[in-house]
């Protein structure tokens, strides 16, 4: 039997220390169980809490330190930190980023399947304003690129914060703002009370329908690329996948530990994601 300082076998640091102290070192080192896991994308991935998981793994981590299972806080405090120390240093991000990503091969176009009819984009990140920011951003400016490209009238885009939060403000005005400027001749339609990619999917898809869309260019994040095009799909809209540019990160170059970091992160959410889709058959 051992508890967080090894006692028990063959270890004598630390013997005489008080329960108080060893419960306090417990408590730390759930904290950075806590704080690496969320380096790696893992309680983003799960939708957890950072404060909730927090306190608990804290918590936790103090009542295990005085028992036999002590040593478990150890153990897995070292495996999360050498994967976090593989994903950071080593090239085993890389090979990783491939099956979530979808570009369709000159966009699908010819003189027999015509123009799509519309460039859908996918909602993202706002600010309380209702300022589109990071990847909502980066979608918006590929999507305008997309349709001058391919000489699409009509955007579609997704409002966020109108009835998902009354404390953010609609991100409708901003959205519009950034079409006059960059695109004022293109129509611009949009969906509303999209809380997920499945929300977008039925929305779009009823948008469709309704406008007798035949088919459209839909622009998202990389690693978000293919769930989110089999999505909509899924509800009954054919789509040419476009992925956005990216400007948090390349993925075509990551030579950077932060970078490969983040990449790990949206790895390990978009694998959840897949999952989850397929098992509620929201994806082929």
């Amino acid at each position: 039997m051992s508890d967080l300082l090894l006692r028990g076998r063959g270890a004598d640091v630390g013997v005489r220390a008080p329960a108080w102290l060893i419960r306090s070192a417990g408590a730390v080192l759930g904290l950075a169980i806590m704080q690496i896991a969320a380096a790696l994308g893992v309680w983003t991935a799960i939708g957890a809490s950072p404060a909730t998981v927090r306190l608990a793994l804290m918590l936790v981590g103090a009542l295990l330190a005085t028992s036999s299972r002590g040593s478990w806080l150890w153990l897995t405090s070292g495996v999360l930190g050498t994967v976090l120390m593989l994903v950071s240093y080593t090239p085993l991000v890389r090979p990783l980023t491939a099956p979530f990503v979808r570009r369709d091969a000159a966009m699908g176009m010819s003189a027999a399947a015509g123009v799509p009819d519309a460039v859908v984009i996918l909602s993202g990140s706002v600010t309380s304003e209702g300022r589109i920011t990071g990847a909502a951003l980066e979608r918006f400016i590929s999507g305008v690129q997309q349709a001058r490209r391919l000489g699409i009238p009509v955007l579609a885009l997704s409002v966020v914060g109108d009835d998902a939060d009354p404390s953010v403000e609609s991100s409708e005005r901003d959205q519009r703002e950034l079409a006059q400027l960059m695109a004022p001749d293109l129509t611009l339609r949009f969906v509303t009370n999209v809380h997920s990619t499945r929300d977008e999917a039925l929305a779009f898809a009823a948008m469709a329908r309704t406008r007798r869309w035949r088919r459209v260019v839909l622009v998202t994040s990389p690693l978000h690329s293919r769930r989110a095009c089999a999505t909509v799909e899924h509800a009954g809209l054919p789509v040419l996948c476009a992925p956005a540019a990216s400007r948090e990160y390349a993925l075509s170059r990551l030579d950077r530990p932060e970078t490969r970091r983040l990449v790990f992160a949206d790895v390990v959410y978009e694998t959840a994601a897949t999952l989850l889709y397929a098992v509620r058959g929201w994806t082929p």
